[in-house]
């Protein structure tokens, strides 16, 4: 992460940390839904306010109870965000009033966390003028405490301006923070659910950034990380599993669902994650391959769990010649074996990243690109158009990634895809621009 302050926010479940993350920044960066636990592994925003910026993370929900399910994992992660913390948000329910849980985390902070700045805000008090409801909270030994609505919006205001009141005014730049943005290539890594995304994001970047657990479905929001290697950033993103649709039978999997394919129709490359130790293909895994195919970014087939599938190489032979039978429009993509949980080949995964990036960046001469229309009109002329010919004038390759080419012609409507596929075939001659897909446009 960038070298600017992080405020974490802490509380039990179901308080309203994301609804909070979200009134913060500004847009619904975290899932919010009135299941508790939603929320299990660290989200991180970046967030400005008064002219300082810093990044906020969202935490699980903390319980004292360590037999739940997953409890102990989502306590770790809480504690990696306090870890990288200056300072923290303890929020609290106001409508339910205070509980002993409440006391118990407050304790825990207190005794781990002493030398953190804490702020304490009671949350869903949807009335600004009635405090009525805080006097219990008095209880908890601190003062001020802050009444807040984050859905909407009371004394948010008021909470920020004292959390960030000591820290650094930065000359922040909203451009050029936008353009530094889209400058880091995003790379969402996708898959069913329990093929080991989360692992494989986790052994990438280094670290137990993302809950891993054998029940499928652990992951439900879109964690996002930027991971420095070798003085090069990596924008990558932790994704839930797509599951079939009859099987989404809640509403936090289907906004899980949402985002992860809003991570897919957004993002530059695409890390396609399947199970090796099943070796098959499976339907769930076209219909994410076809949303790939459908957003048009960059690709990687990874086969994950080699450290437990057959390994003799007629085995990995016949998976890659059953992958480009099952995906025919991803045959640009490259295609690696991995384990996750063993390390292997995850190093390779990195230069094969570098590469499919340094690949998306490349453009073809003006002059080579008229010599590959020149040819291509030599040996095939288009067909005419409603009894016109077709003229077809220059190939300006537009700036990517994505990799698209624009054909300028007299009838942008009368050249038919056959013959664009047929222009592109003779483009990726002279460049095959490997991950990437290929696309052509008209005009005039």
């Amino acid at each position: 992460m960038e070298s600017i302050p992080t405020i974490a926010i802490v509380g039990r479940p179901n308080v309203g940390k994301s609804s909070l993350m979200n009134r913060i920044v500004g847009y619904r960066h975290a899932i919010v839904d009135p299941t508790p636990g939603v929320t299990r592994d660290r989200n991180y925003a970046e967030a400005t306010w008064n002219g300082r910026r810093f990044n906020l993370v969202d935490t699980g929900g903390l319980d004292p109870d360590d037999s739940k399910p997953l409890m102990t994992s989502i306590k770790q992660q809480v504690d990696y965000a306090l870890q990288e913390a200056e300072a923290i948000i303890f929020v609290c329910d106001g409508r339910a009033g205070l509980v002993p849980d409440d006391k118990q985390i407050l304790n825990f902070l207190r005794k781990h966390w002493s030398g953190h700045p804490m702020y304490v805000a009671i949350n869903k008090l949807d009335n600004p003028n009635d405090e009525s409801q805080l006097a219990e909270f008095y209880e908890l030994g601190i003062d001020p405490l802050y009444p807040i609505s984050a859905v909407h919006g009371h004394g948010v205001a008021d909470l920020l301006d004292v959390v960030v009141e000591k820290m650094p005014v930065n000359d922040v730049d909203e451009e050029e923070l936008e353009r530094q943005e889209r400058a880091l290539e995003r790379i969402a890594i996708v898959g069913k659910p329990n093929v080991g995304k989360s692992m494989l994001f986790n052994k990438l970047i280094g670290e137990n950034r993302s809950i891993v657990d054998n029940a499928a479905g652990t992951t439900r929001d879109t964690i996002l990380y930027k991971h420095v290697r070798g003085g090069k950033t990596y924008n990558f993103i932790d994704t839930a599993g797509l599951r079939r649709p009859d099987r989404e039978k809640d509403d936090v999997e289907q906004y899980s669902v949402y985002r992860t394919l809003g991570a897919i129709k957004n993002t530059d490359l695409v890390i396609l994650v399947m199970d090796a130790s099943k070796g098959e293909i499976t339907y769930q895994d076209k219909r994410i391959a076809g949303r790939v195919i459908d957003s048009g970014a960059g690709c990687i087939i990874v086969w994950n769990k080699w450290d437990i599938a057959k390994h003799d190489e007629h085995f990995w032979t016949q998976l890659i010649k059953e992958t480009r039978e099952e995906f025919p429009l991803l045959a640009f993509a490259p295609m690696i074996a991995t384990s996750a949980k063993t390390g292997l080949r995850v190093n390779k995964l990195f230069e094969m990243i570098d590469h499919v990036q340094e690949t998306g960046r490349r453009r073809i001469a003006p002059e080579v690109l008229k010599n590959i229309l020149y040819d291509a009109v030599t040996i095939q002329p288009p067909p005419t158009f409603k009894a016109r010919e077709l003229k077809l004038k220059a190939l300006v390759q537009l700036d990517g990634p994505p990799i698209v080419f624009r054909l300028k012609c007299n009838e942008p409507k009368g050249v038919h895809f056959s013959y664009q596929r047929y222009l592109l075939n003779h483009i990726r001659q002279e460049e095959t621009f490997e991950g990437w897909p290929v696309k052509m446009i008209t005009g005039h």
